[in-house]
């Protein structure tokens, strides 16, 4: 029945945008990432979703991608995961409200920093980094709900929203941090706070012809799983500064820096714990056809005592590296190497060898 359900989500969308012209047909594309690992300590720490996690091949994943414009004024958008059969994301977003304002509705991912919002095919690496996991999902901090953005009327890129998810057990919210309603009290939705809220401010500045930053501020609050009906808060900054050769007419290269910065307040019985993490993650264009990156993973706890130690483990510490060969916009091989200090244990190496492809209406790989 299950496969019935994902050729529905094929047709449905082509049915809707190809009723008045056939130039209305949606952007199609289906993207293959899969790979291959190995472990020198075969009881690490699993990152889970779409990581390669144990020694072997892996296929992380198959993803059908759909968007279009449904007319001026709203615009479709949907991803659908068939490695583990579920839904990733499918929204529609406004198009011409007046005063820079914009609404998005239906399953979307957390606009929580720059990580969350970014799927399999968008990273740098074969896995998500570690601050990532901890904070907010294996695969995304996402759900049903509602976003309201603003881009305000400055000289520069200044861009303000809010999210709200619902939490109820069942309805497709994912959260490493915060609980679904069978954790209230009564068992189920009974006010708006025991919904998922995020807030983001985000700016753009342009450097020069060649210089880019952007720079943002994110927080979320939520449910605790460990006491009825008590909070959890989380809050981040994160940094982007992007060269790229441009002004020169030879836009071959490029240069890219990333950090990102998460701390997270959870109230647990009789007390609160604090536990924080972040990365620095670095990428080089050498050429349009290979690209390099290195990236630094920290977590740990600040202050308390966890009451699950391996949802919150004490000190993780990650080195990664990663060559990539872009042959074309369809297609990427990437080799990557971590090394893993993990708290109580000695230091451990892992090696892997992916591969990425698509067809169809895929968008150039981005840097």
């Amino acid at each position: 029945m299950k496969y019935f359900i994902i050729i529905g989500f094929v047709i449905l969308p082509l049915f809707l945008f190809g009723q008045e012209n056939a130039c209305q047909n949606p952007d199609i594309s289906f993207i293959l990432t899969a790979g291959a690992g190995y472990y020198s300590d075969a009881g690490h720490r699993k990152q889970g979703g779409h990581s390669i996690d144990e020694t072997g091949f892996t296929l992380q994943g198959v993803e059908l991608a759909v968007g279009h414009a449904v007319d001026p004024y709203f615009r479709f958008d949907m991803n659908f995961q068939f490695v583990g059969m579920h839904m990733e994301e499918v929204y529609f977003t406004t198009l011409s409200l007046p005063w820079n304002l914009q609404i998005r509705g239906g399953m979307m991912n957390a606009k929580f920093g720059r990580e969350n919002e970014m799927h399999l095919h968008s990273l740098k690496f074969t896995n998500y980094s570690l601050m990532h996991t901890r904070f907010m999902s294996p695969e995304h901090f996402s759900g049903i709900g509602g976003e309201l953005s603003v881009l305000l009327p400055l000289p520069w890129y200044f861009l303000v929203l809010g999210q709200v998810f619902d939490t109820k057990d069942g309805h497709y919210f994912r959260s490493s941090s915060f609980a679904t309603t069978k954790y209230t009290e009564s068992g189920k939705l009974d006010s708006p706070k025991d919904l998922a809220y995020v807030a983001r401010i985000e700016n753009f500045f342009e450097l020069g012809s060649n210089w880019g930053l952007k720079l943002g501020v994110s927080g979320a609050w939520g449910l605790s799983e460990y006491v009825p009906d008590n909070r959890v808060s989380i809050y981040g900054g994160d940094l982007y500064l992007k060269w790229r050769n441009i002004s020169s007419g030879r836009d071959g290269y490029g240069f890219a820096f990333t950090f990102e910065i998460m701390f997270r307040d959870t109230q647990v019985p009789g007390d609160f714990v604090t536990d924080w993490g972040g990365y620095a993650q670095t990428d080089f264009l050498l050429t349009k056809y290979w690209e390099i990156s290195l990236r630094g993973d920290y977590n740990d706890i600040m202050r308390g005592t966890p009451v699950n130690f391996e949802k919150m483990p004490e000190r993780e510490i990650r080195g990664s590296a990663a060559i990539t060969f872009l042959p074309t916009h369809f297609s990427k091989i990437r080799v990557q190497y971590d090394l893993i200090k993990e708290h109580g244990k000695s230091v451990s190496h892992a090696a892997f060898l992916q591969g990425e492809f698509a067809v169809g209406a895929h968008g150039a790989h981005k840097f």
